[in-house]
């Protein structure tokens, strides 16, 4: 039996609480999309066989659920299809679940998607990428109780995205963002965010941003996005040095608003950041646009249009 797994990738809007005073902490805003993907196929094998990008962090996964659950035999696995590491599309996670989700089925370990995403310690801040894996669309999650963080943090509003709104993906050539052991540190060298702060981020998320996707108010939901984008990035500035993890994408994000886009944003620490476009028509002319900005003047860069992945993980048995 060879499992084929498609998942998704994720953009990261941001997170809501940092403070954890009312017993929850973080809670996060996102939403997956059609691309980039992860697409490996998974079999049975008396050893363990990998090819493909990310051998190196495929093999540590797969030797960690061997030994946690007992498994004698291997797996034999190609990795057709990445997402970019450290960029701002939660590769990590993606990595991670379909791997899990491969052994389980071909072992009948009987988990859930939630049991490897704490067994392998991902979703410790963002449930995001988790919930994409499972469902895909827009997701607000309800972040983590204080005293029990190994656990997936629950969805408190998931919905299918608009199937004509697109995101005009960038990606500056520039150091690459915070992950891992980086990020944990981070966190620790910030002051809890003011009370006010997390209360108009609430506000935003609940009263703005909710309602504008339920009632497709692509103008509202572009400038709620650039603006928690902002607020989030003012309070990282001690740590990222500014609004954003580097000047260039400062300066990508006010080009894609000047030339059109609805909104624009940092996705987690970057340096992936993005635009909201109109159907495919404004898409694809502000990505010829960004394709130029990102290219000039000595600069490096690459943009491409995705929609939203409504559906999450795909699963095929060949």
């Amino acid at each position: 039996m060879m499992l084929s797994i498609s998942t998704p990738a994720r953009l990261h809007f941001g997170i809501i609480d940092m403070r954890g005073d009312l017993g929850r902490i973080h809670g996060s805003v996102g939403v997956s999309i059609q691309k980039p993907r992860l697409v490996i196929g998974i079999k049975e094998s008396s050893e363990t066989e990998i090819i493909g990008a990310r051998s190196n962090r495929a093999y540590e996964i797969v030797e960690s659920l061997r030994k946690i659950y007992g498994i004698q035999s291997g797996v034999s696995l190609k990795i057709h299809e990445d997402i970019p590491e450290h960029t701002g599309f939660g590769s990590g996670t993606q990595l991670a679940l379909a791997i899990g989700t491969g052994l389980n089925r071909i072992y009948n370990l009987g988990l859930s998607i939630e049991d490897i995403a704490v067994k392998l310690e991902r979703s410790r801040v963002s449930g995001i990428g988790t919930h994409g894996f499972l469902h895909g669309g827009f997701i607000v999650d309800g972040g983590h109780r204080v005293d029990n963080r190994d656990s997936v943090s629950p969805v408190i509003y998931r919905q299918d995205f608009p199937e004509d709104w697109r995101f005009v993906v960038c990606i500056p050539e520039i150091n690459k963002g915070f992950s891992g052991e980086q990020e944990q540190n981070a966190f620790k060298k910030l002051e809890p965010p003011p009370a006010e702060t997390v209360a108009s981020v609430s506000r935003i998320v609940l009263l703005k941003m909710i309602p504008a996707i339920i009632e497709r108010d692509i103008t509202l939901f572009g400038e709620t996005m650039t603006s928690l984008d902002t607020m989030f990035g003012d309070y990282w500035k001690k740590i990222q040095g500014g609004t954003y993890t580097h000047p260039r994408i400062e300066e990508c994000v006010n080009h894609l608003i000047q030339n059109g886009a609805y909104g624009a944003g940092q996705s987690s620490w970057g340096p992936a950041l993005y635009g909201l476009a109109n159907g495919e028509k404004q898409a694809n002319q502000l990505m010829e646009e960004m394709n130029r900005f990102l290219n000039d003047n000595g600069n490096v860069g690459s943009a491409f249009v995705t929609g939203v992945d409504n559906t999450g993980a795909q699963i095929t048995v060949r």
